[in-house]
């Protein structure tokens, strides 16, 4: 179906095409209130490429595991599934010429779309696309399993996406968000396993951003002893040190940071759009945990980014009031 589709490639053309249409429908369009349709192109096309198998590093913008879960925050009434559906057929029949594929790809979202909005599900014919939207609602069930504490089930299901290794990157990085023992000691035993899954992202993130950012201390020593670089950047030029601070801040966080910093960590790294440091995101998210290890550590506290603020600034202007004076303290 790829194929036919005409690759990654005819993925993101299809993608462009859809939401051409829906930058002009006024049913739709006050669904996406950002500037332009660029984000929502490139998480679908990667959705589909995706859930068709194809090049995992062309999957990178999807944001989500579950359907369900990404499409929770709109209220799609039926009128819009409607026209969701006829601006998809004129998107498919523009970039498809085989009516064969073009129904397949019809029926497909039909009832995926149906299942989006909890309405009956049209059994879909063609043999490829019923087996994967199978493994899709499998993939769903794994986030409903996690949600609802169903850890053992959840554990149990994910087995089945090991041969989808940046998928399944992204079901253990939904695991240590939890926060659960069970379920840390499973991803641990995950990364024991296969070593090469330390290679594979989602959502442009590598294990050690997630398991550093979710403060998953023995998943972190583990993929550092594993040869995993500490200054390893994920998509959006970050390392695994800047990940770490959070809102939900614990003596964990401090545990990180001195762990990735023993490891080689660059502690002023600074990267992405506006060049911030580990310290700025600290400051930012109001761990003084993270604040109090990162400066331990050697980091400078009048570190600039590209607005040139520090990170006292950033805590300031964030009203985090206890980070602010501590770094002010210094």
């Amino acid at each position: 179906m790829l194929e036919q589709l005409g690759g990654e490639v005819g993925c993101l053309r299809l993608a462009t095409e859809f939401y051409s249409r829906v930058a002009e429908n006024t049913d739709l369009k006050p669904l996406f209130p950002g500037k332009s349709f660029r984000c929502a192109t490139e998480e679908f096309s990667a959705f589909l490429i995706q859930f068709l198998d194809g090049d995992e590093s062309r999957t990178q913008y999807r944001w989500w595991l579950s359907l369900k879960e990404s499409h929770g925050r709109f209220q799609i009434s039926e009128h819009q599934r409607s026209v969701w559906l006829s601006l998809m057929r004129e998107a498919i029949h523009a970039v498809l010429e085989s009516p064969e594929t073009q129904q397949a790809l019809q029926q497909f979202f039909l009832t995926a779309s149906a299942y989006i909005v909890g309405k009956a599900e049209v059994e879909i014919d063609e043999p490829e696309l019923k087996q994967r939207w199978e493994h899709q609602k499998t993939l769903d069930h794994i986030v409903e399993c996690l949600i609802a504490g169903r850890d053992s089930q959840a554990m149990e299901l994910s087995l089945q996406f090991l041969a989808k290794p940046g998928v399944f990157v992204g079901i253990l990085a939904r695991m240590m968000e939890m926060g659960r023992e069970g379920l840390n000691d499973f991803v641990l035993a995950r990364v024991m396993e296969d070593d090469k899954i330390k290679n594979h992202a989602y959502n442009g993130r590598f294990l050690i951003h997630y398991a550093s950012g979710y403060r998953c201390l023995p998943v972190v020593q583990q993929l550092l002893r594993g040869g995993v670089n500490p200054d390893t950047l994920d998509s959006g030029g970050h390392t695994a040190l800047y990940r770490t601070p959070s809102t939900r801040a614990s003596s964990d966080t401090a545990s990180v940071v001195e762990a990735l910093v023993q490891a080689g960590a660059t502690v002023d790294h600074s990267g992405g759009v506006i060049q911030a440091t580990a310290l700025h995101q600290a400051a930012r998210f109001g761990d003084l945990f993270a604040a109090r290890a990162l400066i331990a550590a050697g980091a400078n506290p009048r570190a600039r980014d590209k607005k040139g603020l520090t990170p006292i600034d950033r805590a300031v202007s964030s009203k985090r009031r206890q980070v602010a004076e501590y770094l002010a303290s210094i």
